[in-house]
């Protein structure tokens, strides 16, 4: 394999819910070779009937006993419902608990966790800016003063420290300009959904992130290169179309409403959208879920084809080698598969698919 395949990683995306499934999934991913463990950190899980979700944190510290090798992290966490050092509290424990495996993942929040709530999330990427510096400061500092524009930190500490020196890495879910600038300016890792990163506009918006890591002194080849990726693997391409189309039309749309961004993904594929569906601030409830029903049928399925990751595993390969041609480099796998099926498919993309790699990496 060329040096772009070089040190490629692969993780796995947990479900929300159940806790069983969860615990024991993260024990498979593991032992079939997986390189990281992540949890969403949402209130509200992604559904049509149900919206199960447990908490992050939790569940991390619980798989920090259950696992030995792997890398645990949220993605995402968001500076709204936790305060900046409640943040690095939790990540100096997983990482304490996990003997300094923990990531820390972060982004800017999403309307269906916060809204309903009262959570207010004015400025989002200034807000999380600002809670990035002042992480960094209680994991390594003996003691913080901040006076800033959402936080005021006065003779603040947190002891004991993180494992990891000089502190755990922290990953950005940055998809618009501002938040991919930020990354390239404070964070260790870039964690695109590919909802709205095909492989041409990763490559386009990596080279953006790169040149400004360099204008702010940083080494752009320090900032871990990964994608949010939803696949899905099977036998044959109808039995993948199967288990994908419905709920990638979903999540499309969701993810255009929940980030507000990307309308023209829409757009490319003439889909019109109800007026009753408002994608400014999507939240979950029975009346938007209806609406939301709506808008997935104006949703053609070229637009699954060309947006998400399904298919055969030499399908899977395929999709996969151009976004390592784009850069890139760890792979955060989040699975459409029912839970009956979740495990098989752990192990059949470990066998049928990241095997590949792994093999012509080893040549």
């Amino acid at each position: 394999m060329s040096s772009e395949g070089e040190n490629l990683k692969f993780g796995y995306v947990l479900p929300h819910y159940p806790f069983e499934l969860i615990c024991e999934n993260a024990v498979l991913a593991e032992s079939s070779g997986y390189d990281s463990i992540w949890m969403t950190d949402h209130l509200v899980g992604v559904g049509i009937k149900k919206w199960h979700s447990l908490e992050a944190w939790d569940i991390l510290a619980r798989l920090s006993a259950e696992t030995k090798r792997v890398t645990l992290g949220t993605c995402v966490s968001d500076p709204h419902r936790r305060h900046p050092a409640v943040l690095a509290h939790a990540a100096t424990t997983l990482d304490i608990m996990s003997g300094g495996r923990a990531v820390l993942g972060l982004g800017a929040g999403e309307a269906m966790n916060l809204d309903p709530y009262g959570i207010a999330w004015s400025r989002p990427v200034s807000k999380m800016r600002e809670a990035i510096t002042i992480i960094k400061k209680l994991w390594t500092e003996d003691s913080v003063n901040h006076a800033g524009e959402f936080f005021k930190l006065n003779e603040a500490f947190l002891s004991p420290k993180p494992l990891q020196k000089p502190h755990p890495p922290i990953w950005v879910a940055a998809n618009s300009p501002r938040s991919m600038k930020m990354t390239a300016e404070l964070a260790d890792g870039w964690i695109p959904t590919c909802v709205l990163t095909t492989p041409q506009i990763y490559q386009e918006k990596l080279s953006k992130i790169q040149a400004w890591a360099k204008d702010a002194g940083r080494d752009p080849l320090q900032i871990e290169t990964a994608i949010f990726l939803f696949t899905t693997v099977a036998q044959d391409q109808e039995t993948a179309r199967k288990l994908v189309e419905f709920p990638a039309k979903i999540l499309l749309l969701h993810t255009v409403s929940m980030l507000r961004l990307g309308k023209e993904v829409l757009n490319d594929y003439g889909v019109e959208l109800p007026d009753e569906l408002d994608l400014s601030r999507f939240v979950f409830n029975p009346k938007t879920v209806q609406n939301l029903l709506k808008g997935v049928e104006k949703v053609p399925f070229k637009a699954v084809e060309d947006i998400f990751v399904f298919g055969t595993p030499d399908d899977c390969i395929g999709k996969i080698e151009k976004y390592v041609k784009a850069g890139v480099r760890h792979f955060l796998l989040s699975m459409f598969a029912p839970p009956e099926l979740s495990k098989s498919m752990i192990q059949s993309y470990a066998d049928k698919v990241m095997s590949y790699f792994r093999s012509e990496r080893k040549e």
